[in-house]
């Protein structure tokens, strides 16, 4: 409904702007839809860590590692947030509103870079992991720089840096990490499983309607469950755990499928909707991954 304005105010009275968007608070991210894929690699790598520690003698764990394993994780998450304002700086319209957004930016991210030179004090060994982080970190500033903070390349740059969150925290924990271990291949599943969530959500509301990137979208999901499931079947010692995430994998192919369609076919379907339809096709990834560890 249409708010009628009076004409007669003042400048004086005239209702000043905010200097942020209403409903969006810079220190808050409420981009619902990234926290599944925050705190879920997160939970399973301090899982991961905990198992590995389990398995080794006692006097193999140290205060430091644990430290180390907190450390990581603040790190993940303010350095999130910090990327998240750096969003709303990149976006602002005004010098106001970006003067309004940067102080997040500089708190989450001093917090974020002290908890980093803490973990590579107490555990050095752990910057070897600079190496896959830092192109993918490059790759979504630089796209969020540029304002496309919802392409496919940075949803996938931080998709892929979600699921390498596992690795390094499971590394912490003392897991040998060879590329057909139990680790490895559940961060390969995480990594094909939230990458194909960016371009589901996508055909559900900004390209709804657009058949070209439906069959992208389907096309994608085609190849993940082909790219787990044909290894894990051909493997001589294929584990519970592997196929179940091949059936993960297919079901998430399945959904890409059903849903558009269904939308296509006049059933209206909210962002909220869609969220949480997801989560348990996310529960049972989660579990997959736990089964593999355990």
């Amino acid at each position: 409904m249409a708010t009628t304005i009076p004409q007669d105010r003042s400048p004086a009275t005239r209702p000043r702007p905010s200097g942020r968007r209403k409903g969006i608070s810079p220190w808050i991210p409420n981009q619902h839809g990234a926290w599944a894929m925050l705190i879920t690699p997160a939970v399973l790598g301090v899982l991961a860590a905990a198992l590995g520690w389990a398995r080794t003698a006692p006097g193999q764990r140290s205060v430091g590692d644990l430290l180390t394993v907190g450390l990581i994780v603040f790190a993940w998450f303010t350095g999130y947030a910090a990327f998240f304002a750096f969003g709303l700086v990149a976006r602002a319209r005004t010098a106001r509103r970006r003067r309004d957004y940067l102080p997040p930016v500089g708190v989450y991210g001093a917090l974020c870079a002290a908890a980093l030179v803490g973990v590579l004090l107490l555990r050095p060994a752990t910057a070897v992991w600079a190496l896959p982080y830092l192109p993918l970190v490059a790759v979504a500033v630089w796209e969020t720089h540029r304002r496309r903070p919802r392409s496919l390349v940075s949803g996938t740059s931080t998709t892929l840096a979600s699921a390498l969150l596992l690795p390094v925290l499971a590394d912490v924990g003392g897991w040998p990490l060879t590329w057909t271990g139990p680790v490895a291949v559940s961060g390969v599943f995480l990594a094909l499983y939230f990458t194909g969530t960016i371009p589901f959500v996508k055909t559900m509301i900004r390209e709804r309607g657009n058949t070209g990137f439906l069959v992208g979208s389907v096309l994608y999901h085609l190849v993940a469950v082909l790219g787990l499931g044909v290894p894990v079947l051909a493997a001589p010692g294929r584990s519970w755990a592997g196929l179940l995430m091949a059936a993960v994998l297919a079901l998430a192919l399945a959904r890409s499928v059903w849903f558009p369609l269904s939308a296509r076919r006049g059933r209206g379907w909210t962002a909220r909707q869609i969220g949480l339809a997801e989560i348990p096709l996310l529960l049972l990834a989660a579990a997959t991954v736990v089964l593999a560890l355990t």
